[in-house]
């Protein structure tokens, strides 16, 4: 992952964390398109995995890159 792309992807972290409802650990997208190209963006970047048009889940390495981009402690997610 290049500097740029790990840039614009702690964005779409934040943006998902901020704008998007996660339950039983499954992100909704809210049927918004810009969810649902948040999903896919991240799962291309193995950061999500696509469970259906409208839900994803965080990967393991999802989880550790959104815990880094938000600065969370180990103890805080």
């Amino acid at each position: 992952m290049t500097d740029q792309e790990k840039t614009l992807l702690i964005a779409l972290v934040k943006m998902v964390d901020q704008y998007l409802d996660e339950h039983k650990g499954q992100v909704d997208s809210l049927s918004m398109s810009a969810g649902e190209h948040a999903i896919e963006a991240l799962a291309e970047f193995g950061l999500m995995e696509s469970i259906n048009t409208r839900f994803g889940r965080w990967t393991e390495a999802g989880q550790k890159f959104r815990a880094e981009a938000q600065g969370w402690t180990k103890h805080s997610n």
